[in-house]
Order: structure tokens, then sequence, then C-alpha cells
């Protein structure tokens, strides 16, 4: 495969990296994917799958191999904080707080009504083989473990890589119309001169990937996550890895902060002792080293996501502490925005300059989640000092948690102040609408003039809507037999999709002619209010709820199942509208226009 030409060169083959395969080939586009390690992921560092990035995998045919693998939700659906696991001293697995969160609980209720599936976990470590099966089976031959780009160049018509494969030294060039970086920023950002705004690099997370029967000690069969928050000043967090979860879970993550100049032993021996000391458990307990890793949690965003034909995604674009679980989502969505942009240039029927709107679209949604990230995490040092940690001073910290665990008035009174300050953490476990509730303000949207809907400043409360910019809302229909989501009228290709009120005709003329125009795959579905033989119909009324359109209106969705542009009636120049949307959309001065 080396000393080849391609449409696209996509470096790195992370998590990022593989469902942009997965996504282009859906969308029709031939490519290459180089990853420099000899296979997969081993770290179960990311793990959390939010319904956005489950409703994508569900547009791929991926999300049922999530589930069957990923944690049930009855096992995810709360997140615990103990003094420790272990331990039989008077402040020793004393719980200090239980929160309901992904959609768990008192969060069921929105969750389910707002999304075709719940979130689910599953560790990078067993997600990103899945996601590599998905992309092989697509693309056979298109991805290269073990090969590393060593350098490119670029000119006005594409890319020129060089790449290694490093099991036998071959050297070889690939030439490729456009390159995704999704290297995790090992260098392609930096090559490009771009530079990442933002802070991070304080400390330094050791992460421990390891197994052991921890049944006996964890909090229910419904806890996916314990911070562990100790009298003595240590701050760590237990995550279940799986292959079995809640209780049966054999394996965990263990993830604790140290100074960044800190020296620390990560050989087996120190690491074991470590899990046993930070989680109190027994010297007879077997606990099994797989891996440990060190990182330094950052929270920057590249100031550009496009250099000439070199696009930035994932890692390599935006990087956020794990608070939150935005990470590996943002990048999923990184590249399921830029996959069906690339599918449309490259086939001639839309300009460059749609590709520019992957940049004014996703820049602003990665910072907004790396700033929701940093809120998360900055709200700990509230919460710590309500338990009453001082930092530096061991002896006042554990004063302060006897005092916080007695039973005095006093500890009555500062265990309910606790819990108040606890239930602010919703913005990390809660937060519904900044999962879902993102939207393109520009790009390859054409707002209609309409205000956002208000926002709730925890995070929590999303307004389903189609106005311009947004997620294509889910709403039940029923199609003969079958109840289908709004979401499934939207295939896994490059397809548009114009839904209409039950006065369809003068869409479908308009429909026709665009689509020959603009030679793009434009289906029109009108949703019924009544039972309809063979159409579909808003069976449940979900849709009247938040279509915003009349009965002769229509919605423009997306590849990517954002909404494009609506109109709510079909007026007289209805044709004229349609046609100057799709022109505008795909960044083309004329129907003629080729893709560069």
């Amino acid at each position: 495969m080396l000393d080849t030409e391609v449409p696209v060169l996509v470096v790195g083959g992370g998590g990022c990296g593989l469902a942009a395969s997965a996504f282009l080939s859906d969308a029709g586009v031939r490519h290459l994917v180089v990853e420099r390690r000899e296979s997969t992921s081993v770290l179960p560092r990311a793990h959390y799958l939010n319904q956005r990035t489950m409703e994508i995998f569900r547009q791929h045919g991926i999300a049922d191999d999530v589930y069957q693998v990923g944690a049930p939700l009855a096992n995810m659906s709360e997140i615990a904080w103990y003094t420790s696991l272990g331990g039989d001293g008077p402040l020793d697995a004393r719980e200090l707080h239980r929160m309901d969160a992904f959609g768990g609980g008192s969060t069921a209720g929105p969750y389910a009504a707002d999304s075709t599936g719940p979130s689910t976990n599953l560790p990078q470590h067993r997600l990103e083989p899945l996601l590599r099966r998905h992309a092989e089976q697509r693309a056979p031959s298109s991805l290269l473990f073990h090969h590393e780009m060593e350098e490119f160049t670029q000119d006005e018509d594409g890319v020129t890589a060089r790449i290694t494969d490093r099991s036998t030294g071959e050297t070889g060039v690939v030439r490729a119309r456009y390159l995704l970086g999704a290297d995790g920023g090992r260098g392609i950002g930096s090559s490009l001169g771009v530079p990442m705004d933002g802070a991070g690099g304080g400390f330094t997370i050791i992460s421990v990937h390891f197994s052991a029967d921890l049944s006996r000690w964890w909090g229910g069969d419904a806890v996916l996550m314990t911070h562990i928050i100790s009298p003595d000043g240590e701050v760590s967090v237990v995550v279940a890895s799986g292959p079995r979860w809640g209780l049966a879970s054999d394996e965990w993550a263990l993830h604790f902060r140290v100074h960044s100049e800190a020296a620390v032993d990560l050989g087996t021996e120190a690491i074991t002792a470590r899990v046993r000391d930070l989680l109190k458990l027994p010297e007879d307990l077997d606990i099994r080293i797989h891996h440990v890793s060190e990182y330094r949690p950052e929270a920057v965003v590249a100031e550009s996501f496009r250099g000439g034909r070199v696009f930035l995604a994932g890692d390599a674009a935006h990087r956020q502490p794990p608070a939150a679980g935005g990470g590996l989502n943002t990048a999923i969505q990184d590249a399921h925005n830029l996959a069906w942009k690339l599918a449309a240039v490259l086939d001639g029927r839309a300009g460059d300059a749609l590709l520019d709107t992957y940049e004014s679209e996703r820049l602003p949604a990665a910072a907004r989640n790396v700033r929701w990230s940093m809120a998360c995490l900055r709200n700990y040092g509230s919460l710590f000092a309500s338990l009453g940690q001082a930092p530096g001073r061991p002896e006042a910290t554990r004063a302060g948690f006897q005092e916080l665990l007695s039973d005095t008035p006093i500890g009555e009174t500062r265990r309910a102040v606790a819990r108040e300050v606890f239930e602010t953490q919703r913005i990390e476990y809660q937060a519904h609408d900044i999962e879902l509730g993102f939207h393109y303000a520009t790009g390859a949207v054409l707002p209609d003039g309409t205000p956002p809907p208000p926002r709730d400043p925890m995070g929590a409360t999303y307004h389903p809507l189609t106005r311009p910019g947004h997620r294509l809302p889910h709403a039940w229909l029923r199609h003969g037999g079958d109840r289908v989501s709004t979401h499934d009228l939207v295939g896994a290709g490059t397809g548009f999709v114009l839904i209409t009120g039950p006065l369809s005709e003068t869409w479908e003329i308009a429909a026709k002619k665009a689509a020959d125009a603009h030679r793009v795959e434009l289906t029109v579905i009108p949703v019924e209010s009544r039972p309809s033989a063979s159409g579909h119909w808003d069976a449940e009324g979900t849709w009247a709820e938040v279509c915003g359109i009349g009965e002769d209106g229509a919605v423009l969705v997306r590849p990517d199942q954002h909404v494009a542009w609506r109109s709510p009636h079909a007026g007289p120049s209805a044709e004229l509208e349609l046609d100057a949307a799709l022109r505008r959309l795909f960044g083309r001065s004329d129907a003629a226009t080729a893709g560069r």
C-alpha cells in the first residue's frame, strides 16, 4: 500500500481515526489509515460514550455491537463518593454521596425521550478493536498499523506524505487530495504551525489498569465510578472496566493525581502497593496489574482546525481533562462532521468552501466542551472544601473529616451543606444539554432568524427543535408496522433528507429539480398526522411538538443529522428557495462548479 494515491489519508488509528475510516467508507470515499502503533490501545482511559455518539454509531451500523459489550444502563446509572473502598477504621468505607447519572434513576425520563438509545460505557481498549473491525470490513487493506508518517508537504492540488513501515523499515510515498490528522497531537498540528490555546500540564495523572474481585467493597450493581476522597488528603477515582459489569466487573481503572515534578515508582510491586493503600484493600486480595500509564491533562484547543488540505480532529485539535467525558465523544463527532463534506467536495458536488465549515462548526463546539470540562474539574475545589480538605495540612484535613462524619449537630449540618455542594456536580454527570444541545451558529447552515432556545446554566435541560444548525430532534414515527426514529430517516451515506408536513406535493417537485441540478441524493419524507398505509405518521405526537413547520413546511437535514435549512411554509418560490439553499450549503457559485 506504500507508493500509492488516495483521496484521503488518515493519520492516526485511535478512536477518532478508526471512526473516520468507517464514516468515510459509508460516504464512498476511498482512503488510507496509517497508525504508528502495532495495534489498538491497551489502555482503558477513555470510556464514556454519550447519547449523541451512540446516535452516530446507530446511523452507521455500529451501535448494536457497542451495546452488546458495553455497560448496560443499569450498571452505570450511579456515581458514588467514598472515603475508601475498604478498611475498618472509623472513617473508612464511609459513603459521602451518591448521584444518578447518564440517564439512570431520576434522569431516565428526558434521556429516554430525547434520543434513540442510552449512553454506554466501553473502555478504549475494548472500543478501538471493535471500531477497527468495522473499518476493516468496510475498507479491507486500507488500515496500516505499525506504519508511521515521517513527514508531509502540501501544494495546491494535494498532500504528499512519506510513510515508513516500522516492521520492515520500508519507506514509501502516499499522495492524497486531503489529509486528516487524528494523531493525538503528536506532530501534524505543530508541523502546520497551529498553536494550541489554553492551559494544562500542572499535574500528572497515573492510570492503573488492574484486575481484582472488588464485589465485596463496591457500592452496588448500579455504580460505574467511585471517587475516593480520603481523610488522609488523597484523591482518586475507580472506574469499572468490564468485561462484565456492576458487581461482576473483573477489571478496573484507578486514576490518581501526583505533582508534575514528583518521582513515582511505576513498577508492578510499587503500583500494587499503591492500589491497596489508596483503596484500603486487604493484603490477601489478589490484584493483577495489566498496564500503568501517566499523562498530564490539558485544556487546549487549536487556533485552527484546517491548514490548506490538512484537517485536525480529536486530540490533535482539542484536548480536555477527563471530567465530563467529552474528549472521545467530541473526536468522533469531529469525524462525523467532516466525512460527508469531504465526499461532497471530492465528487464535485460542492466547492472548497464547504470544507471551511468544518472549522467554523467544530471549533466552537470543541471549545465549549473543553470549557465545560474545566468547569467540572474546578467545581471539585468547592466540593473538597465543603468536606474539610485543607491542602498541605493533613492533621487539619483529618480533623475536618472527623467532624463531618461525627454524630453531632455540627456534623449533621456539615453533611447537609456537603450534599448541596455534591449536587452541583450534576454539571458533570447529568449534562444532557451539553451532550445533545450543541448547535452550529455558522457554517453549512442557513439561519432563519429565530432565536436559540433557553439554556440551562447547569447544562441539564435540553430543548429539542429544528432550528437550523441544531441536531435533528429525535421523535418516534410509525412506518407501516415499524416504529422508526426521525434519525433513521437519514442514511449512513451522503444523502440529504427533506422532512415535510403532509402537504408535500410542492416540495416533492422542488426536491426532484434540486436533486438533479446539484447531483445530490435528496429524499422527501412527508410526515402525516394520521395513519398512513405506506408513509410515515406521527403516532405519538412528538414530531408535531418539535418540528417547527406547518403542514406545508419542510426541514432540510444534512447527512450528519443536523438541520441545514427549514421553511415553515411552501410559498410560491419554494423551488427557488430550495435550490438557493443547496447552492449556498455546497459553497458553489453556480450549479456546474466542480470540486477542487
